[in-house]
């Protein structure tokens, strides 16, 4: 009881740490900056207003749940920098309550809890965390859903094995918070299903089977209203968002923006109209291209593709946010052409090297630490594949689609579940090596 105390207080302490870590950054940036023209920001915030307001010009581009999270912000208050602070200050408090969810989750798939406060304390100082919290964009709420349904689903759907006690109620909600992560961002749309063949894998076809349904009913119900309100209000068919066609062919290509882009297209499409190239709906457009994109070189095309994949991989998200040169290119330049000691001071003490620093020790401890998790924890698979499978879903996801560092930052706080249990199991490893290091010298003494 004593142990369950103790460890209560300090999971409450990390997510106070947490919230004021996030309240402190977001307070501190220009609440106007974000709608400078040109910016992802500015572009979701004169949407999501239009949105809230009725007066969009044409069919949205992409989920609506974020756009009308800021517009009904932007609708209430003014002028527009109380509305940024709104919106900052609830995404703290998301971001906060994501740190839980990790919390819950590394507790049960590793059966310790101080893997679970070990996976909170990682997302709680993360820096790429602290930063998107105050980030005008959508990984944070996405984020927030998709680990909140994880949760409910590992936590309370998944793990009772009685096929005669279904927890129908848990799935029933697990599922419309799937929903709600899609109608953000529109990637998980058929995540659910890898969620049935969990389900079947449990409890075998017929239970199995009857729980997936519990599941996807209500996700679909809840993904179904943005379909039917495209429907009704624009004679637009659309399941979750927009985009996949145009993702699937800058991916075929390269993005060296908007305009290149259009260009490309042009010549791979060149039996088309510029009128037809330029129309908003041009989802068939992007398929044609793509098709004749990959069809023209399927060897190159792979290989793009995964180098793409690695690379953002290999690049944490949010070194963009802060001013400097790039550290990896500074890193680069001073091992091939420097490699003095003068030359190690400036780089050191070069703008936002420490910050960028901090990102990468975060990235790669994360991926490395969570590989070995993953391997560690295999036979808790009841547990831990919905985890490993949200991790392999985004990753295949982008291996077809555009890759960016941004766009796998999602499954980021899996990765420190998983290296929040490999971290605890080599602490207890190395304490039994001194142990036995000590015991050895005391006999010997």
């Amino acid at each position: 009881m004593t142990g369950h105390l103790r460890t209560h207080r300090v999971l409450l302490v990390i997510l106070a740490v947490a919230l004021l870590l996030r309240l402190a950054h977001g307070i501190t940036q220009d609440h106007e900056a974000v709608f400078g023209a040109g910016n992802d920001s500015a572009w979701y915030l004169q949407n999501g207003i239009w949105m809230v307001t009725d007066d969009l010009p044409g069919p949205p581009t992409t989920a609506p749940l974020y756009l009308l999270f800021i517009g009904a912000w932007e609708w209430l208050l003014s002028p527009h920098g109380a509305a940024i602070i709104a919106i900052r200050l609830c995404q703290a408090i998301l971001s906060t309550l994501t740190c839980y969810f990790a919390y819950r989750l590394a507790w049960t798939a590793s059966k310790d809890r101080r893997a679970g406060l070990l996976a909170a304390a990682a997302l709680a100082v993360g820096p790429a965390f602290i930063v998107e919290a105050a980030q005008v964009l959508t990984e944070t709420l996405y984020i927030f859903f998709v680990m909140g349904a994880l949760w409910l689903y590992v936590d309370f759907a998944a793990l009772p094995d009685a096929p005669e006690r279904p927890p129908w109620r848990a799935l029933a909600v697990a599922g419309v918070v799937f929903g709600l992560a899609t109608l953000t961002r529109a990637i998980p749309l058929l995540f659910p299903l890898g969620l049935a063949i969990h389900l079947i894998l449990l409890r075998g076809w017929r239970h199995g089977l009857a729980q997936a349904a519990a599941l996807i009913v209500p996700f679909a119900l809840v993904v179904s209203t943005w379909t039917i309100y495209n429907v009704v209000a624009w004679d637009t068919f659309v399941i979750g968002g927009d985009g996949f066609a145009s993702f699937l062919y800058i991916g075929a290509r390269e993005w060296e923006g908007p305009e290149a882009t259009d260009q490309q297209l042009a010549e791979d499409v060149p039996e088309l109209s510029p009128d037809e190239l330029t129309n908003p709906d041009r989802d068939d457009v992007f398929l044609t291209g793509a098709q004749r994109a990959i069809s023209e070189d399927p060897v190159g095309y792979v290989t793009r593709r995964v180098k793409q994949l690695a690379s953002a991989y290999l690049q944490p998200h949010g070194t963009t946010f802060f001013d400097g040169p790039s550290l990896k290119d500074m890193a680069r330049d001073w091992l091939t052409d420097d490699r003095s000691l003068n030359g190690l001071r400036d780089l050191v003490g070069g703008q936002g090297f420490w910050p960028k620093l901090a990102l990468y020790l975060f990235h790669y401890t994360a991926l490395v630490a969570g590989a070995a998790g993953m391997w560690i924890t295999r036979r808790r698979w009841r547990s831990t594949l919905p985890l490993l499978g949200f991790a392999l879903y985004t990753t295949l996801v982008h291996l077809f689609l555009l890759a960016l560092p941004r766009y796998l930052f999602p499954a980021e706080p899996v990765w420190w579940i998983s290296a929040a249990a490999a971290l605890v199991a080599l602490w207890d490893w190395a304490a039994s090596r001194r142990g036995s290091a000590r015991q050895t010298a005391g006999s010997a003494a």
